[in-house]
């Protein structure tokens, strides 16, 4: 990747480092986690084998948005079987793996990493290797934790997608999205806009609000994201993506074309699950 640089590592607590708003990596911050040293994709599909899942298949950020269904047991359990090149992957992402589960909290010290007065929601990303999220930005702060697994970031500066015309208009309710991937927006650009970062079993990285991150499985994985911020911010953006989501709801606002309905065919029908 010529045109991607390796985005910088710190030493420092990321509860500290946030305050900078520039992303950076977080070597072996979460190793002594038990959810790191512990968990397995065996003991995350005994949790609740029968459990029902959506999962999003291929990739819904650049492609129609499809949804299908398996079981957690069923699901995890194909992991680890690789899948011919033309397979379309799924993916269990933003799964509330705590709230499903909330003994497994104990497994985890996500309150190291925050800075005090924060709100925070977390939801974990589960798939197998080349799974991907296209290029997007969030409207909150993440920490994100690579609990199993090796996963890569390509990061892109704020302003890159808008500079480039790659703007998409389907509808997210929490982020922004981009027409284009992350190696295709690169192209040809030499000014630094473009990082790159493989996240190994107990790395945390850190992505500010509104930066561009197209992520892939480099193997299958899980991935816990955290976002937040300070409470008066994440509850302005809390009514404003409220008051947009009235608006899709009524049809007013990315009919046809969103993140949430499952367009696989001419119906637009809500996923079971959507906020």
């Amino acid at each position: 990747m010529p045109t991607f640089r390796p985005l910088p590592a710190s030493e420092e607590a990321p509860a500290h480092h946030v305050r900078t708003r520039t992303p950076t990596v977080f070597r072996a911050a979460a190793a002594s986690w038990p959810a790191v040293k512990d968990w397995s994709f065996p003991y995350l599909a005994s949790l609740d084998p029968g459990l029902p899942v959506q999962l999003v298949a291929g990739n819904r950020e650049t492609e129609r948005t499809r949804f299908t269904t398996s079981t957690l047991g069923s699901y995890i359990g194909r992991l680890t079987h690789e899948a011919p090149q033309d397979h379309v992957l799924t993916y269990l992402k933003e799964f509330d793996l705590l709230k499903k589960f909330p003994r497994l909290r104990a497994d985890l010290r996500s309150r190291e990493l925050f800075p005090p007065g924060t709100i925070r929601s977390s939801a974990t990303w589960i798939g197998p290797a080349r799974a991907r999220t296209g290029l997007h930005c969030d409207l909150l702060d993440n920490l994100a934790v690579q609990l199993m697994g090796t996963k890569r970031f390509c990061l892109a500066h704020p302003g890159a997608v808008k500079r480039a015309g790659a703007e998409s208009r389907k509808y997210d309710a929490w982020a922004r999205l981009s027409l284009v991937g992350a190696e295709e927006l690169a192209a040809g650009r030499e000014h630094g806009d473009f990082f790159v970062v493989d996240l190994e079993p107990g790395d945390v990285l850190y992505v500010p609000a509104y930066w561009w991150h197209e992520v892939v499985n480099l193997t299958p994985g899980v991935l816990l994201s955290g976002f937040f911020g300070p409470r008066t911010r994440v509850l302005s953006r809390w009514a404003w993506v409220q008051a947009r989501e009235c608006l899709h709801r009524a049809g007013l606002l990315g009919r046809g074309d969103c993140t949430c309905h499952d367009h696989s065919d001419s119906r637009a029908r809500r996923s079971p699950g959507s906020a």
